[in-house]
């Protein structure tokens, strides 16, 4: 009997014990879920290959791509397969007859014609292609290197210090027909639209000039009736008009990488924007690059650097979840960014950083130390371009979220939330690295320490919202 008793104290015991701990581990887990808090940090998240994601049209790069007639955007055309050489071939000699403007690259002799397209050009990033970003990395560069970087950046050949000879085993040499002031212009005029002197532009609404063919009959003409060429007596004998120029296919040699070009990271190139928008329904519908970068044929090229365009891409929710001003709890919210209005990956390149911001603000609107949490929705890489750290990039109808969790400071009175740009980051990483372990000389530093303050003054705030949690 007695022996009955101490085993049932024992077991008593034990079960107590039991009760102690495992209340004790199911109170910490439901602390720990419901009211410590979970601290913000950037997910290792790595986008799809694009060869995951369902194409919309066929890709017009490829000879052999099939034809959808009711979607003229997804067919190849030879001519714009040899219009982007790299560097685009010396012009030659202009016509003996041709004015001096006629005969001219320069940007400011195509604006005494065409003045709106070079004022809208003036203030576009292509005209910037060869800014100080670039320029102090080619002052001291291989002949290789500035032929990959200018390719796209300023790709006529006048353009080019140096260039190589066309036959068999030929080296690199000086370039008589350089032009160091076009050079420093980027992306020019004649970068897409002159080829031997020949000017190329996109189709109109009447006959196209420099077509070889007489336009369709007119009401009252007949066969027989005289046509008389639409270039004749037009400065540099008219252009040569391409559907290609109102296709997306057209931008793409310079904003993909193509097999054998630059690195591959998790099975994705590092700039593939073409590839991208060929996935989405805005492709599948018929718009273009040029739909939303060159509207109504404007030559500005919007793009992450401008506020108002940028957001255009986005919609932004903000959601204050708990106020915090309970015992344990803590404060939470969610901000929450969806791609509503970018036909690729938003940001589509390495380069930019789209910032979720949240943070607590004291009585006066001041950011409170040490509240502040962020998700970076972009494509971080390591400076050597080695590895991907995370891909969180959104395509069309997709979304990010920050879930913010911390505990509420005392002095904390309102909730920021807010998306912030910042169109250079991985540039300003890039410039501040190589200046400060000195990797290239006086000239390029100088250069470069330039870009590298431009990088960190292009940061915006593109959209923001704040709560008085006292309200609340």
């Amino acid at each position: 009997m007695m022996d009955r008793k101490r085993v049932e104290s024992a077991l008593n015991v034990v079960l107590g014990i039991a009760i102690v701990v495992f209340g004790g581990i199911a109170t910490k887990t439901y602390y720990e879920n419901n009211y410590q808090p979970k601290v913000f940090e950037q997910p290792e998240f790595h986008a799809a290959p694009l060869y995951k994601v369902e194409a919309k049209v066929p890709d017009a790069t490829d000879p052999e791509a099939e034809v959808q007639a009711d979607n003229p955007h997804a067919t190849f055309d030879p001519w714009l397969a040899e219009h982007f050489k790299a560097p685009v071939d010396l012009q030659g000699d202009a016509p003996a007859d041709w004015t001096e403007i006629e005969a001219s690259l320069s940007p400011q002799s195509c604006g005494t014609c065409h003045p709106q397209q070079l004022a809208e050009w003036q203030t576009s990033w292509h005209h910037l292609g060869m800014g100080p970003g670039m320029m102090g990395q080619l002052v001291d560069a291989k002949d290789g290197m500035v032929k990959a970087c200018q390719r796209c950046h300023a790709p006529n050949a006048e353009q080019y210090p140096r260039l190589k000879g066309s036959e068999e085993g030929a080296t690199y040499q000086d370039n008589p027909s350089f032009d160091s002031e076009l050079r420093t212009e980027g992306l020019t005029c004649a970068g897409c639209h002159v080829r031997d002197w020949t000017r190329f532009g996109p189709e109109t609404e009447t006959h196209a000039l420099g077509s070889e063919t007489p336009p369709e009959l007119l009401e009252g003409e007949t066969a027989d009736s005289e046509w008389v060429d639409p270039n004749e007596g037009l400065p540099h004998n008219g252009f040569v008009a391409k559907g290609a120029y109102q296709e997306a296919v057209f931008c793409e040699r310079c904003h993909d990488f193509r097999d054998g070009e630059g690195k591959v990271l998790e099975e994705k190139k590092l700039q593939e924007t073409y590839q991208e928008w060929r996935r989405t329904d805005a492709a599948a519908e018929g718009q273009t690059c040029q739909t939303c970068h060159m509207p109504d044929g404007a030559h500005t090229f919007k793009g992450i650097h401008d506020k108002e365009f940028v957001q255009t891409g986005f919609e932004a929710t903000a959601e204050l979840k708990r106020l915090g001003d309970k015992p344990l709890e803590p404060l939470e919210a969610e901000l929450t960014i969806t791609n509503v209005g970018a036909a690729h990956r938003m940001p589509t390149y390495t380069t930019p950083r789209i910032v979720l911001i949240v943070e607590q603000l004291d009585q006066s609107g001041a950011a409170i130390d040490g509240t502040r949490q962020e998700f970076m929705v972009g494509r971080e890489t390591t400076l050597s371009l080695s590895k991907e750290v995370y891909d969180t990039r959104i395509l069309p109808g997709e979304s990010r979220t920050l879930m913010y969790s911390a505990e509420r400071a005392e002095s904390a009175t309102g909730l920021s939330a807010r998306v912030e740009v910042w169109p250079d980051e991985q540039y300003r990483k890039n410039y501040e690295n190589w200046l400060s372990t000195n990797m290239y000389g006086d000239e390029g530093s100088a250069i470069l320490k330039e870009a590298f303050d431009a990088a960190t003054d292009s940061r915006y705030i593109a959209w923001e919202r704040s709560v008085d949690l006292a309200s609340q």
